[in-house]
């Protein structure tokens, strides 16, 4: 390779994969304090609750997306399919594209899209009014992503004094580097999106082959070598000009690629959102906002870490510096609802799921699955009533195995839809025709594409010397939905 931007200059070990080539660019941004710092972030939170091997960080994540993109890309070079320069972006998005991830890593994220959802939780704490008081199940149940931590992360790719140096110094725009990672890039470079920001892309399938080798389970056993073998970078007649580009899978390999989707999708339903880290992480989510509001850790709010990337400050928003912070303020607050939750947490006492209803569907769910939703988001004091307190949380996951779903044609294809972006693409060798994975009646995500799973689970926190018959509850909800 011509590019001395890609020449390999260190190896480092790693379980899963042996060794990942590092170039002297990469090797300098791994060295950055801000980059340092997610050695101090768990890839999977509090999953580790539940599997105990789960304690891998962001840190090594991103190494492993690294080498990942490097397959891709080297792959990719010598078929004459991609430039150099190309490799060398693609290298440094998928190292930088975790940067910015908080504290507990996505559960952070969720505290700080809730306040920065909700302006009022500033007058929370001062004002003290019942009126006021958000409800355990209003923090616990919250879910926005109004605090990204790509958006995040790009902020800090271009604002970072180090970073942007770096980058800088290599030829390379942090403003399209940090566009790589968050998709924005996409509807101009379809394909450096589709590396990193795709169904089927470096990051996930780091992130399914590491958590399964770290957890233990046996969902993320995906052919890498031969998946990677099957990507081919072709023009697709039916898109403009401008941006006709396409990542797409040979077509007589798919199976490796269905293989992937399904194990991703087991992997979420049986992992990720395993009921019990669910449950952990509705109770850590109101203590940390509980914490964020009482001005007693780092920031209170997505514009103060902004405004802290370049400070040493920064460096402490990891976990460890949450675990101390949580317990000091255990250790000084008044709040009893704090306080036990808290001890909970330390005690790991697993909130009670009660209730657990599981849907799969095509147009619509259920009429009691959608009756339950509606409870939960628009009438959640029925669900108080039936507990007795507001005590209680909820979490709605939906998984889908595709983007899409199998009724797209290839002329309806539009190269500003993320969706149709981001979906598996099959080019076939023969007839040099691109199609949908999704869309082939041969395929059985063809089958599934059209489905939505989705579940719903309502759990208790249980407060100290109540009895609870969690019996009747669970029979009270039931006639609820039914009646």
């Amino acid at each position: 390779m011509g590019d001395d931007r890609l020449k390999i200059v260190k190896y480092i070990n790693d379980p899963v994969y042996g060794g990942i080539a590092i170039t002297q660019m990469e090797l300098e941004i791994i060295d950055t304090p801000i980059f340092q710092r997610l050695r101090g972030l768990r890839q999977l939170a509090r999953v580790n609750f539940v599997f105990p091997g789960a304690e891998h960080s962001r840190y090594v994540h991103s190494l492993g997306v690294l080498y990942i993109m490097g397959l891709m890309t080297d792959h990719l070079l010598k078929k004459g399919m991609l430039e150099e320069e190309d490799a060398v972006k693609m290298r440094a998005a998928a190292l930088l594209h975790d940067i910015g991830h908080y504290p507990l890593s996505h559960l952070g994220e969720s505290v700080y899209s809730y306040r920065k959802d909700n302006k009022i939780a500033d007058s929370i704490i001062e004002l003290g009014e019942q009126s006021e008081k958000k409800h355990l199940y209003e923090m616990s149940s919250s879910h926005s992503n109004s605090a990204h931590h790509e958006r995040l992360g790009k902020y800090i790719v271009v604002n970072n004094r180090l970073i942007s140096r770096i980058l800088k110094k290599n030829g390379l725009d942090p403003d399209e580097i940090g566009s790589i990672f968050t998709g924005e890039l996409g509807s101009r470079n379809m394909v450096y999106t589709q590396l990193l920001h795709s169904s089927l892309d470096a990051d996930r399938l780091d992130y399914l082959l590491r958590d399964s080798y770290q957890t233990g389970v046996k969902y993320g056993l995906v052919d890498l070598q031969y998946l990677v073998r099957l990507l081919v970078v072709v023009e697709d007649p039916g898109l403009p000009k401008r941006n006709n580009k396409v990542l797409a899978c040979i077509k007589k390999g798919q199976h490796v690629v269905e293989h992937f989707l399904m194990s991703r999708y087991f992997h979420y339903s049986q992992v990720i959102f395993h009921k019990t880290n669910a449950a952990f992480e509705g109770m850590v989510k109101c203590m940390y906002i509980k914490l964020v509001q009482s001005g007693g850790f780092l920031y209170d709010s997505l514009e103060k870490i902004q405004d802290s990337v370049n400070e040493e400050d920064f460096l402490k928003f990891n976990d460890s510096f949450l675990e101390v912070c949580l317990k000091e303020y255990y250790d000084k607050t008044e709040d009893e609802e704090y306080k036990r939750l808290y001890e909970m947490y330390r005690d790991r006492i697993r909130p009670k799921v009660i209730f657990e209803m599981k849907d799969l569907y095509e147009e619509s769910p259920s009429s009691e699955f959608s009756v339950l939703k509606w409870e939960l988001k628009k009438n959640p004091d029925t669900i108080t009533q039936i507990i007795g307190s507001d005590r209680w949380g909820y979490q709605i996951v939906p998984i889908e195995i595709e983007k899409i779903h199998n009724s797209y044609k290839v002329s309806e294809k539009n190269a500003d839809s993320e969706a149709l972006r981001e979906a598996v693409k099959l080019y076939d060798t023969d007839s040099g025709e691109i199609s949908y994975l999704a869309g082939d009646r041969l395929s059985i995500v063809s089958k599934l594409a059209n489905y939505r799973s989705e579940f719903i689970r309502i759990y208790v926190l249980e407060e100290k010397g109540k009895k609870y018959d969690f019996k009747k509850m669970h029979q009270d909800i039931k006639s609820l939905i039914t009646s």
